[in-house]
């Protein structure tokens, strides 16, 4: 490997690491609000009046931080039926044109939430919520996770394959 890539990837690799730990954080604050939530409703009668838009700000933040995680270990759907039918070659090529478009598909969709982060940011849009927040701050992390997720579509887009019986394995690395 380049040793000029190593520090990069060894970043992308730690900013990866560093969301899915916030997501998981995340999720649990959802379920913490909820216990809390049902408490002061159904004990105090008197439900919080914010605790439905973090909800739904923290799950839309931790899925989008759990995304480059996901394509990194590839557990996104994928149809394999036609790579894993064709000889080792054709499969490894195919493997490395499926990834190549993937990190176009995801890199156009980044830099398009980005055009629409800087909209926002620039107009001042806020939530239409109880409490409104700059919605840039809700739609920065689909950026964040269709931009590193499209990293490693590309970072897995070398050719990986080895022949087993003459046919393609390529899930590892």
């Amino acid at each position: 490997m380049n040793p000029l890539l190593r520090p990069l990837l060894a970043l992308h690799d730690g900013l990866t690491r560093a969301a899915a730990i916030l997501s998981a954080i995340g999720l649990i604050a959802i379920v913490a609000l909820y216990v809390l939530e049902v408490v002061t409703r159904y004990f105090f009668n008197s439900p919080t009046s914010w605790g439905n838009d973090f909800v739904t700000y923290a799950l839309a933040t931790s899925t989008c931080l759990a995304l480059p995680a996901v394509t990194r270990d590839k557990g996104h759907v994928a149809v394999t039926i036609l790579v894993d039918s064709l000889r080792t070659r054709p499969a490894a090529v195919l493997h490395v044109v499926i990834n190549v478009c993937g990190f176009l598909g995801l890199g156009l969709a980044a830099w398009i939430s980005l055009q629409e982060n800087l909209r926002q940011y620039h107009k001042g849009i806020t939530t239409l919520a109880i409490v409104p927040v700059p919605q840039w701050w809700l739609s920065s992390f689909i950026t964040f996770g269709l931009a590193l997720s499209a990293i490693y579509m590309l970072r897995h887009a070398r050719p990986a394959a080895r022949a087993v019986d003459g046919g393609y394995v390529g899930r590892a690395g």
